[in-house]
């Protein structure tokens, strides 16, 4: 008597015992590890089921063709890849030549081609920003890519072999624009300070000014208001008129107070806007530029830092 166990789509031990009329799934006698009486144990054989990560992701494409025609389709992609590859390197080859030679837009043009075959190829994107730079001679061509979004987003984007080889190789580069960047930092730093603080006592006083004409206007309009909304409603118990021209009067007075509280309340706004805004350094074009100059620098000093330490999960999925 022979036996056979696999497992089937779950996992699970099933168990086939070949008979006279063939296999039997006996599976539930493997609860218990024992055989039916008067039955003996055969020999069990082992099945190996490949699974999906022993294939190639191509594969599917192959499942309705014949062994010869899947070879020959394998020998074609094959095939296609070597050509593949060979472009990408005659590519970065001419535009490494389009480099020396000083023809930057052409070797941008040339590394660019190279990025469609492989987008992900470390050659390829390094010589297309040293292309876009002018082989970094123009630094801030790249930083402005990625000024606002930061060296993650940078490192993401060329990849963290490329970034690691541009850290290294520019590094006197990227040290030489964060001292420009500082030297014109420096006075401008001082002259948006001078100006933002004599702006700031101007409008601090005029915030005060209005802060108080605000208080002074409130209380007498909400005491108006509430006179005439008394002096209302004591026109529905009184026998006579006795109170609806005094009515009238506050009802005028509370209208004229309340046009005055509202002019008085934009003012002092506004006054508080503009003092609010007079902090902020992009509220002026000097004010712009230097945030501008502290965000590059900090793009720089980031790529002077030491090249990135890949993780394990990350180095798998590469």
């Amino acid at each position: 008597m022979e036996e056979r166990i696999i497992d089937d789509e779950y996992g699970r031990g099933v168990r086939l015992r070949k008979t006279k009329d063939g296999f039997v799934d006996v599976t539930d006698e493997l609860t218990d590890g024992e055989l039916p009486e008067g039955e003996e144990a055969g020999e069990e054989i082992a099945f190996e089921f490949p699974t999906l990560e022993n294939f190639d992701q191509d594969d599917e494409d192959l499942v309705d063709l014949s062994p010869e025609e899947a070879e020959r389709v394998r020998k074609e992609k094959a095939e296609a890849i070597v050509r593949r590859q060979a472009d990408y390197q005659r590519i970065c080859a001419q535009g490494e030549k389009l480099l020396e030679s000083g023809s930057y837009h052409a070797a941008e043009l040339e590394y660019e081609k190279a990025l469609q075959l492989d987008e992900t190829a470390t050659e390829a994107s390094v010589g297309y920003w040293r292309a876009k730079t002018a082989d970094f001679t123009k630094p801030d061509v790249l930083a402005s890519e990625y000024v606002d979004a930061g060296i993650e987003s940078l490192e993401y984007d060329l990849g963290y072999e490329a970034t690691d080889i541009i850290k290294q190789k520019y590094r006197s580069a990227f040290e030489k624009r964060i001292q420009e960047l500082t030297e014109e930092e420096k006075p401008l730093a001082k002259k948006v300070e001078e100006k933002q603080e004599a702006r700031r006592e101007i409008l601090s006083t005029r915030k005060l000014r209005w802060g108080i004409a605000f208080i002074l206007c409130t209380i007498p309009t909400v005491a108006v208001i509430i006179a005439a909304i008394v002096v209302g409603l004591s026109n529905f118990g009184a026998p006579d008129t006795r109170y609806l021209v005094p009515t009238i009067v506050l009802a005028g007075v509370s209208i004229v107070l309340f046009i005055a509280f509202m002019i008085v309340t934009n003012k002092y706004i506004n006054a508080g806007r503009m003092y609010r805004k007079n902090e902020r350094l992009s509220s002026t074009e000097d004010g712009l530029r230097l945030l501008e100059i502290r965000d590059y620098k900090e793009l720089y000093e980031a790529l002077l830092t030491a090249p990135v330490e890949k993780t394990d999960e990350e180095t798998e999925e590469e």
